[in-house]
């Protein structure tokens, strides 16, 4: 799975585009969700497991707290995705249908925040 930063290009920026990956990769994906919802970890960095290519250097760290605040940049490129243990497992049900094999079309997995989420197998949307 690629993971990179668009600050800018179109009117949906700046976004975090996760693509370019098979049902596999989407279910690990959900699973760190769930891990975040089941409070099993407070935080991930997300471009350090396995099979996550990031494209410019994108560093997004996943974390579980009491607010869900969204996406924010808290470095250069350098991502906070924060949700509460509820955002979390909503994630993980927005993802639920590409790690089942449906890879067709796109998601968006957080607008919460200055910068969105997109899940999309194609990198479009």
């Amino acid at each position: 799975m690629k993971i990179e930063f668009l600050k800018s290009g179109s009117p949906d920026c700046p976004l975090i585009r996760l693509y370019g990956f098979e049902a596999d990769e989407a279910y690990r994906l959900r699973r760190i969700a769930l891990r975040l919802a089941k409070s099993t970890c407070q935080a991930i960095a997300f471009d350090e497991q396995a099979g996550i290519l990031p494209i410019g250097g994108c560093h997004l760290i996943l974390s579980c707290g009491k607010e869900d605040r969204g996406v924010l940049e808290v470095g250069p490129s350098t991502i906070e995705w924060g949700l509460t243990k509820s955002g979390w497992f909503n994630v993980a049900g927005l993802i639920r249908p590409f790690s089942r094999g449906n890879l067709a079309g796109y998601q968006w997995l957080s607008d919460r925040g200055k910068i969105r989420i997109l899940l999309s197998r194609d990198g479009q949307w």
